[in-house]
């Protein structure tokens, strides 16, 4: 829980900032007698008996949400885990597909759960899922959000019909977020085009445009078809449903797939090799002054506070040679690190740069991904040392066995 000015007391619990709202409920960070941080869900004084009847559901459906409540008072829960941030602001773009579609999973079990009972559970729009402190997403109820807007199936906003088969729509809906990392359109059309996403996997687009018609009964039946062709998606021509005027072009498993290479003609080796290097994937590249000056003020206050007596500058001297990792590479090293680079010095050294997510992981999962990173550095390239930073700020660093988290350096501002 971040505490702020407006710190105050309720049932018991010590109440920070509001970091989720639903229609009729604000949902704050809050900390126990116990000192454990927990959600404190409170109805609002005026609201309708549906937001009433959505506040009670809280605590009627909390083993299917992913809750546990902790207590129950007529206006407000106190249940765990506290919400850390919103489905919608995790850092989609700079996550690779795969990691994408593992959080879209998530959200999906927590459907599966609902429908085993034979329960809907309403509009799944990215605003009104939370994450907790793992960035692993949950419900703080069923049917909080409100009936309209795009991820909201279409019998569900004009006659209020709330079932099974208006959930996969807003699954549909929510996929077209994670794939593209954009709010999906509002259509009229008995089944989508969706030539804006021809750049991503043809296998997911299809699937979108199934779960997505508007005729419910051309939509998947169960939430476990939907699954079984997202685990296949990349045998494009079995999956989802094809519209008879669009052609799957992008039939490969990439999201976005690069345009090819211009002909050029034949030239000079060296000349090859510059455009080579040049071509290669936009990862960080520290061997830019401003690289090295950002870096070096982030790595002597990361010095100073761990008490490293040698000058930051004799050590600087090995980022001359930095040399940034593709895709292939860096893939598996961590679902947080954006980009990598190592120097050709022996033994290398690893410098990563971290999203924007690290700031809502506990210390303890930031030091399990740390440490994991440098394991893999080290049997990957022969690693010793290396140095974890967010922007300029280095916020974990290894030196040959010792590993190192700052909790207090975040920011890059």
């Amino acid at each position: 829980m971040q505490e702020t000015a407006t710190n105050a007391f309720v049932a018991g619990v010590l109440v920070g900032r509001p970091v989720f709202r639903a229609p009729g409920i604000v949902v704050h960070g809050g900390l126990d007698g116990e000192d454990r941080e927990v959600a404190v869900i409170v109805l609002q004084a005026v609201t309708t008996d549906g937001q009433k009847l959505g506040f009670e559901n809280i605590a009627r459906y909390a083993e299917l949400s992913g809750l546990e409540i902790v207590r129950q008072e007529p206006h407000v829960i106190l249940a765990m885990p506290e919400p850390k941030g919103l489905f919608r602001d995790l850092p989609w773009i700079s996550w690779a597909l795969d990691e994408r579609l593992r959080h879209f999973k998530e959200v999906i079990d927590i459907v599966r759960r609902f429908h085993a009972r034979e329960e809907p559970v309403g509009t799944l729009s990215p605003r009104y899922i939370t994450v907790d402190e793992e960035l692993k997403p949950f419900l703080l109820g069923p049917r909080l959000a409100p009936r309209s807007g795009a991820y909201v199936a279409p019998e569900t906003a004009s006659d209020r019909i709330l079932d099974m088969r208006s959930d996969i729509y807003s699954l549909g809906k929510l996929l077209y977020f994670v794939v593209s990392g954009e709010e999906p359109p509002r259509e009229a059309c008995d089944v989508s085009r969706l030539e804006e996403l021809s750049k991503h996997p043809a296998g997911l687009v299809r699937i979108i445009r199934k779960a997505t018609c508007r005729n419910a009964d051309q939509r998947y039946r169960l939430v476990d078809d939907l699954l079984r062709d997202l685990n296949n998606y990349r045998q494009h021509e079995t999956v989802g449903a094809q519209h008879e005027e669009v052609t799957d072009r992008n039939t490969g498993v990439l999201s976005v797939v690069p345009d090819p290479p211009p002909e050029v003609e034949s030239e000079a080796p060296h000349q090859k090799e510059t455009e080579k290097k040049t071509a290669e994937p936009a990862f960080v590249s520290l061997s830019s002054n401003w690289g090295l000056q950002k870096l070096g003020r982030g790595l002597g206050l990361a010095l100073a506070f761990a008490g490293i007596a040698f000058l930051v500058a004799d050590y600087m001297s090995v980022t001359r040679a930095l040399r940034p990792l593709d895709a292939s590479e860096s893939k598996g090293l961590s679902s947080f690190i954006s980009s990598a680079s190592i120097t050709d010095t022996e033994p290398p050294v690893l410098f990563a740069q971290v999203d924007e997510s690290w700031e809502l992981l506990s210390t303890e999962r930031r030091r399990e991904e740390t440490e994991t990173l440098f394991r893999t550095a080290k049997e990957r390239w022969g690693t010793r040392d290396g140095f974890i930073h967010r922007g300029d700020a280095v916020v974990a660093q290894c030196w040959g066995q010792e590993i190192t988290i700052f909790d207090s350096l975040h920011g890059d501002e």
